[in-house]
This record gives structure tokens, C-alpha cells and sequence, in this order.
């Protein structure tokens, strides 16, 4: 559907604002008319040149694409030889047209178009930020506030002579925290970790025990003082404590059995440590 015709005023005032103020399109102004709108009218008027069509590529330049590809070329190398002859292609297009022809790594065109792009004079405050907080904040908070990677702060904060050391970092209250959640997270593993070592124990102490009471005739047993289980009287199932005496050494069986003696030296142990970092604080 056709928009509204241009009258004879709006056209003398595109004239003039274009050929006698020597303004852009971005900045002339015309009630009711879009950018798009001054554009077209701006060409039919003969105001402005049209860019010339984009010259599509030949086959013999796409397969010469693919060869340098091969030969593990760059984008850059080719233009900078001028490897693909006539008609002349820019650096610009030929990355462009390498990216269309899947030839680029893909894991570092995923990561190109993530690039943060910089709006005008954002990049400014966010230095004027990093003189402010660099000794303040880690490099990861601060990217998480301003939507960057913690790899491109640090690198800007190096190129300014910002960069905190790596005991400030993490002296931080942000990396304490970080610390924190991560010695809770490495305890609820060891955990499950040492529940599953211990299940899996006893399941072959139950199976080994079973075992040597269909094979064995004469078995010595003993009951566990803390789970109140029955088990073979031996190594497999009882710690042995060694005294000495005045004779030698003694040898004898504990009265827990395997299982329970190692949950006791693992809660002695953990309280042993608890008290230890209490005292340190």
C-alpha cells in the first residue's frame, strides 16, 4: 500500500537540509516521515548515490575457499596475499563468506557472537568503575554485574594496571563465600561418598560372613558391642589391638567390629577438627 505523496515543501526541505546544510539522513528532519521514508525519496530525488549491488561469489572463489581451508588458512591470509584474484573481495567479506560456508570454527563463532558490545561511551564508565571497585570486588562479581566474562575484566583490569593480586582476591568477601558454599558442597559429597563406601562394606561383610558359616564346621563368632551383630571372629570383621607385655606382645580382637570401629574414629575425628577450627577463630 503507497504511503502518502510528498509535497512540494517536504521535497525543498530534504533539498536544502541535504545539499545546503550538509546534514546526514540520521539527522534531517521532516514531520510525519520516517528514516526510511527520507531515504527512498532521497534517491529518487537524485540526493544521494545508491551503493553499488553486492557482486555474488563464484564458484571457483568458494572451492578456492575451501582449498585454503584445507591448507589451514585464515580469512586473513587470504586477503592479505590476495589469494582469491579477481573480483577484489575485502577482509570484512571474506570472513563473512567463510562464516556462511561453515569453514569457521564454530565453538569460536558461538563465542564472537556473545561478545559484549559496547554501547557509546559505556566502555568509559565501566573503566571509571574499575578504578573505583577493582580492590573491592573480584573480578567475577564484577562481571556478573556488568554481563562480561571474569576473563575479560581481568584483561582490561591488566591493560589499566587494576588487576588485584590473588590474596586480595580471595580475602574478598565475595571469594569467602564462594569458599564457603564450596567446603559445604565437598563435605555433602564426602558424605554420601562415605555412605555409599560403607554400604557397599557391609553388603560384602554380610555375603564373606554368610559364606564362612556354610564352609567353615567349628566358627568362633563374636557380637558387635555397639550394632549387637554377630560376626566371625576375625580379621575380616574385628580390628586387632596389639599391648605389649612382659612376655612380647599381645594380640586381641576388638570388642566392634569393623564397621562401627570406623564410624567411631570418624566421628572422633570430625569433632577433633571441629574444636581445632574453633579454636583457631
Amino acid at each position: 500500500m503507497p504511503g502518502k505523496r510528498w509535497t512540494s515543501t517536504e521535497k525543498e526541505s530534504l533539498r536544502r537540509q541535504l545539499i545546503t546544510e550538509q546534514r546526514s539522513l540520521e539527522e534531517v528532519e521532516i514531520p510525519g516521515r520516517t528514516l526510511f521514508a527520507i531515504r527512498s525519496q532521497s534517491t529518487r530525488l537524485g540526493l544521494i548515490e545508491l551503493k553499488p549491488p553486492r557482486l555474488k561469489w563464484a564458484p571457483e572463489q568458494m572451492k578456492l575457499l575451501k582449498q585454503y581451508k584445507r591448507e589451514g588458512l585464515t580469512p586473513l591470509h587470504v586477503f592479505q596475499f590476495g589469494l582469491l584474484g579477481e573480483p577484489y573481495r575485502s577482509v570484512w567479506a571474506i570472513t563473512k563468506k567463510w562464516g556462511r560456508m561453515k569453514l569457521a570454527d564454530r565453538t569460536r563463532s558461538r563465542c564472537m557472537q556473545n561478545k559484549k558490545q559496547w554501547k557509546p561511551g559505556e566502555k568509559q564508565r565501566f573503566i571509571r568503575f574499575l578504578k573505583k571497585q577493582s580492590r573491592l570486588m573480584t573480578p567475577e562479581e564484577i562481571g556478573d554485574q556488568w554481563n562480561l566474562a571474569r576473563s575479560t575484566v581481568s584483561r582490561i583490569q591488566t591493560k589499566y594496571g587494576l588487576k588485584a593480586t590473588r590474596d586480595e582476591v580471595l580475602l574478598m568477601q565475595y571469594s569467602q563465600a564462594k569458599q564457603e558454599r564450596a567446603r559445604r558442597r565437598i563435605r555433602r559429597y564426602n558424605i554420601r561418598n562415605w555412605n555409599n563406601r560403607r554400604q557397599q562394606r557391609e553388603t560384602e561383610m554380610l555375603a564373606s560372613a554368610e559364606q564362612l558359616r556354610r564352609t567353615v564346621k567349628r566358627l568362633d563368632e563374636r557380637i558387635c558391642e555397639d550394632c549387637q551383630r554377630s560376626w566371625p571372629k576375625r580379621r575380616e570383621f574385628f580390628h586387632i589391638n596389639e599391648k605389649k607385655i612382659s612376655i612380647g606382645t599381645s594380640r586381641y580382637f576388638k570388642r566392634r567390629c569393623v564397621l562401627c570401629e570406623n564410624k567411631r574414629r570418624r566421628l572422633h575425628d570430625q569433632k577433633k577438627k571441629r574444636r581445632s577450627s574453633g579454636q583457631k577463630k
